[in-house]
């Protein structure tokens, strides 16, 4: 991953989706499947959560329902328009996209396809009076399938296409980097990306009768190395293993994991977006139904990864050098009458630091003269949204949704140049600049 976690982008419908495929793993409650029109309600909704899934989510495996009552197909399309806005300092972006994905679901397997065409405007650097410099153009398109053997064993085999276009200008990168930081939301980020093929496998195993289950997962993705000569992302080959444990109760699921990731590429000559290395994550997420009925339910996700081994942190798609990145959020859905609302809170932080020797001279074997650089960033974000999911008959749903983020990002560059009598002299720079954003989607999801 680039931290592959920034392409998990945390929303809404991921952080519920996630939680009701890790209630999967446990007993069925006695009163979340009845006969009733609320339970058609709870199934249009989280049909249309889906789309706002990305292609390297969490498995998504169709055990919430039994598979003897599971329908043989069952499919949704989904399409999810979205407008952003941002201002960092006097830096300026704004961003159209329109997230689409068709599912395929049956008792044993899904098939899913995703694309996003994009229109990205913003500045090119942190100066007021620049011109916007326009990047557009279409994700790549992702399929997989993931095919549930045993009782929740998972296979997925996936590809995607490059993204068109395949490479960015250094003027588009730059554009980019001007609020490039992994606590910002994008779907231009998906842009400039090498074409890939993959395949994970994850074991499951039930431990006791107390709801406890194990969890082992490893996968091997391999990236088409590109040509040209303007940036792109390419990770090369990359391997990845986790283990995980959950454990359901009729009310209450919780469960943590570990994941380690390594990819082997090189630099392209300097144009490689990608830094290198990999990271180790680790991941803690709770569900409890609500509501007397059950039909209600909140979340919450909280992540820490870190990168390893990176090469290359200071990319131009980048204003912060990659670092630490935590996140936290709680997310909920609550009927009310013929409706659904799903409200968000998020809080996202990165952080990184490097020490670098700019020059000095040795004697006899030591530095003498030494001056040191010490470089520190950081990027808060804090984001509040408010869904509404809106069932149009029996296979339509319209969810809008509105949001909002606020925070800081900020840089730090002092260097220690040494004097003959005397301490050092310490000279600093750098910025600290507001984030003020927000959005508004509206998805639409027909399912039968």
């Amino acid at each position: 991953m680039t931290l592959s976690i920034s392409a998990h982008r945390i929303r809404t419908s991921a952080a519920i989706l996630v939680a009701l495929v890790l209630a999967s793993g446990g007993p069925l409650r006695a009163q979340s499947r009845p006969d009733s029109t609320s339970d058609s309600l709870r199934q249009r909704v989280r049909d249309s959560l889906i789309a706002a899934i990305l292609s390297d989510t969490s498995d998504l495996v169709e055990a919430e329902l039994p598979p003897l009552t599971l329908p043989f197909f069952r499919q949704s399309f989904t399409v999810r328009p979205t407008v952003r806005r941002y201002s960092l300092g006097t830096v300026k972006a704004e961003e159209q996209a329109s997230a689409s994905s068709w599912i395929a679901r049956f008792p044993r397997a899904t098939l899913r396809l995703d694309l996003t065409p994009v229109s990205y405007a913003g500045d090119t650097s942190l100066t007021s009076g620049r011109p916007q410099v326009v990047v557009s153009g279409v994700s790549p398109v992702t399929g997989r399938v993931d095919v549930r053997l045993r009782s929740t064993d998972t296979l997925r085999v996936f590809g995607q296409t490059m993204s068109f276009p395949g490479a960015l200008s250094n003027v588009e990168a730059q554009a980019l980097g001007a609020i490039g930081t992994s606590t910002v939301d994008l779907d231009a980020g998906a842009i400039g990306i090498a074409a890939r093929i993959g395949t994970r496998y994850t074991l499951t195993q039930p431990v006791g009768n107390d709801g406890i289950s194990v969890m082992l997962r490893g996968g091997l993705e391999y990236d088409l190395k590109p040509g040209g000569a303007e940036v792109v992302s390419w990770r090369g080959t990359t391997v990845r293993a986790g283990a995980g444990i959950s454990r359901a109760t009729s009310s209450t699921t919780v469960g943590a994991s570990v994941e380690v990731t390594r990819s082997f590429s090189d630099s392209l000559g300097g144009r490689n977006l990608f830094p290198g290395g990999g990271a180790l994550t680790f991941d803690g997420r709770l569900l409890r139904f609500v509501g007397a009925d059950g039909t209600g339910f909140v979340t919450a996700n909280a992540f820490y990864s870190r990168p390893l081994d990176i090469e290359r942190p200071d990319q131009p798609t980048r204003l912060i050098p990659i670092g630490d990145f935590a996140a936290l959020t709680v997310a909920g859905a609550w009927p009310v009458r013929a409706v659904t609302l799903l409200p968000t809170i998020a809080l996202m932080r990165e952080s990184s630091s490097a020490t670098a020797l700019v020059n000095g001279t040795v004697v006899n074997g030591v530095v003498v003269n030494r001056v040191t650089t010490q470089l520190n960033a950081s990027g808060f974000t804090s984001s509040l949204s408010l869904g509404l999911a809106i069932p149009l008959g029996r296979f339509v749903t319209v969810t809008p949704e509105a949001g909002g983020a606020f925070g800081t990002v900020s840089q730090t560059v002092s260097s220690s140049f040494p004097r003959r009598i005397g301490r050092p002299i310490v000279r600093s720079q750098g910025f600290s600049d507001p984030l003020r954003g927000g959005w508004f989607a509206l998805e639409i999801s027909i399912s039968q």
